[in-house]
């Protein structure tokens, strides 16, 4: 009898793991590096297996070319890849998640990125997402969606049970009308934490963060961000909403801020057609409509007939719209098109403050279009009174309960105060952090140095990671500004690793040597370093100070390097005292001195006290 109890647990055991019919596989990817991993120990290379942690491939895309559909096709339900920490620079596009139950995990949002870099002359996306009950976690997407034929970077198509968690999609370029995030055919999606973020406008029409199209879509969102987004043509940059009742969209505590439309629709925050949306505990701010011929609608969200919104717990706060523009947080307009005829928004317990409008309600309008109602129904909310904080422009109706006397314009307005006005509802703003092109830097800079070296000038620097960096640049200037190109160096490319540079420049010269650094991408862009100089490489080294214009200040190269500095002052030719930001220090240390306003060319004078003397430099700017 024990015997078959335990054969029988054991069996049992097998049948949970294996879903039922096999053993679930786990399989790796991994960069070139091996800095931060936490899945793999050797560095990928797609001639390995990518069945172990010691074998890894080289990218995402060679798994499931080796082992699913156009494969081998032994990828199944229960599998798992595991894409470790590090960037893969345009390995991964245009991939097919049609494999049901599988999971693609990463090592995180801020350790595993997928950088597309913008290389397609067309659509490029990183996936299709067709199958049901897969997993995606822990990675950041950026660079894709660039073309002109409907791009995008992640689409899912009347997927089900599909979970994305903490999966940034941000900075990536717009297609043919597309939205970084696409969700149609009937999907039903959980998104936890991560956003779709700083997706501006791109070669074609539209852009944005999310666009949620079609019927029968039921989709989630808890702790996300929409940030930073913008289009040109078509409501919502930071979500766009179509479909009848059967779509219904979920948002709590979340953030959806600093979105810019300039569309006819607007709506920059959300734009909500036929179907039905609920938001708890979270911020709608800063969201503009801008820009092109008037009127425009909706600074922060915009309804068109059919839809239906419930807030509660929320903050409006900030939202903007322009040229004789309406409804500076919320608009209600069922002249615009959609599944279905009236338009509704239920408000609890929302606070309303610094939202503004060119033309009428700088909190809430309403406009009935084509014979479809619109109504608002207010309760346990506060207002920050601007003049015409909620406006009825028609036929529309509006409810206020226990929401203290915000200015009204129109007709149609009943205000019901049962109990005390809240003033100060229990709302709830989740902070973003998530700032645009920031998130991932070109290049960590460590340390430049330039010191004398037998008979030359050795400059060193290191980096501590590197993402799409083709070469450096290095410069050398003479004391009156004229620059010369000393060498190109080759980058690496993408590291996560210590690395040390070095260059060294025979030529001495007279005087004091000024080295520039920069580092160039390989798309061109180019990030210039602060000089340096190569201090007391000759015997006729004096005191010396170059003008950055770039940024608004002078760098100083003291030469006494034995008596403490104790001040420093700018003036000009007439004595004038030019406005400065320093502290002083050493006067064995360089030093940069801010000026608090731009000057003009001219000569100028930095004079130096120290314990035991006094020194003045002359710079002149051309």
């Amino acid at each position: 009898m024990w015997l078959r109890l335990r054969i029988f647990l054991i069996l049992t055991s097998i049948f949970l793991v294996g879903g039922g019919d096999a053993w679930c596989t786990n399989y790796y990817v991994n960069d070139g590096i091996l800095t931060g991993d936490v899945y793999t120990t050797a560095v990928g290379n797609n001639s390995n297996s990518g069945l172990t942690a010691a074998l890894p491939k080289a990218s995402l895309s060679a798994i499931l070319t080796t082992y699913g559909p156009s494969g081998t096709n032994v990828l199944t339900s229960g599998d798992i890849i595991f894409v470790d920490a590090g960037t893969y620079f345009v390995t991964d596009a245009n991939l097919n998640l049609s494999i049901n139950g599988l999971s693609i995990i990463g090592a995180g949002s801020s350790l595993t990125f997928f950088d597309n870099n913008s290389t397609s002359s067309d659509a490029n996306r990183w996936a299709n997402v067709t199958g049901d009950n897969i997993t995606i976690q822990g990675v950041y997407l950026t660079g894709y969606n660039y073309g002109l034929g409907g791009a995008t970077t992640v689409q899912f198509s009347g997927v089900v049970n599909v979970t994305v968690t903490d999966v940034q999609i941000n900075e990536n370029t717009s297609g043919g009308g597309s939205s970084a995030i696409v969700i149609n055919g009937g999907s039903s999606i959980n998104f936890n934490g991560g956003g779709s973020n700083c997706n501006p406008i791109g070669p074609s029409i539209a852009g944005g963060g999310v666009n949620i199209e079609g019927n029968g879509n039921v989709i989630s969102f808890v702790n996300y961000t929409l940030t930073g987004n913008s289009k040109s043509a078509q409501g919502g940059s930071g979500m766009y909403i179509s479909g009848d009742n059967t779509t219904v969209v979920s948002i709590s505590n979340s953030t959806i801020a600093n979105n810019v439309n300039t569309s006819a629709n607007g709506g920059a925050g959300i734009y909500l057609s036929g179907a039905v949306l609920t938001v708890t505990g979270s911020c709608i701010s800063n969201n503009s409509t801008n820009s092109g011929s008037g009127p425009k609608y909706g600074g922060g969200v915009t309804l068109a007939r059919g839809a239906s919104a419930t807030f509660s717990n929320c903050t409006f706060t900030g939202n903007s719209v322009s040229n004789t523009g309406n409804g500076g947080a919320i608009s209600i307009n069922t002249s615009f098109a959609g599944s279905g005829t009236a338009a509704s928004v239920s408000l609890t317990s929302c606070s309303f403050s610094a939202n503004t409008a060119s033309g009428e309600g700088n909190h809430i309008y309403l406009r009935v279009g084509s014979g479809n109602a619109a109504s608002v129904s207010i309760n346990e909310c506060s207002f920050t009174a601007i003049a015409e904080d909620v406006r009825q422009d028609n036929t529309g109706t509006v409810t206020i309960q226990n929401s203290g006397s915000p200015v009204l314009s129109g007709t149609g307005i009943t205000i019901v105060n049962t109990i005390n006005p809240v003033t100060s509802p229990s709302t709830f703003c989740p902070a973003a952090n998530v700032p645009c092109y920031s998130v991932l830097l070109p290049v960590e800079l460590i340390g430049l140095t330039a010191a004398c070296d037998d008979d030359a000038t050795l400059l060193e620097w290191s980096t501590a990671s590197e993402r799409n960096n083709d070469y450096f640049t290095v410069e050398r200037m003479d004391e009156i500004g004229n620059i010369e190109l000393l060498a190109t160096i080759a980058g690496a490319g993408n590291s996560q690793s210590l690395l040390h540079y070095e260059y060294r420049d025979a030529h001495r010269g007279q005087g004091m040597n000024y080295y520039r650094l920069s580092q160039v991408d390989y798309d061109g862009k180019r990030t210039t370093f602060d000089l340096v100089s190569s201090d007391n490489c000759t015997e006729l080294f004096t005191s010396r100070s170059y003008y950055n214009r770039e940024k608004n200040c002078f760098q100083l190269f003291v030469a006494d390097s034995h008596d403490a500095m104790e001040t420093i002052e700018v003036v000009n030719l007439l004595g004038e005292k030019v406005p400065i930001s320093c502290a002083p220090m050493e006067s064995s240390a360089n030093q940069t001195i801010s000026l608090l306003q731009p000057i003009s060319a001219g000569t100028y004078f930095i004079r130096l006290t120290f314990a035991e003397h006094e020194e003045v430099i002359k710079t002149v700017i051309y």
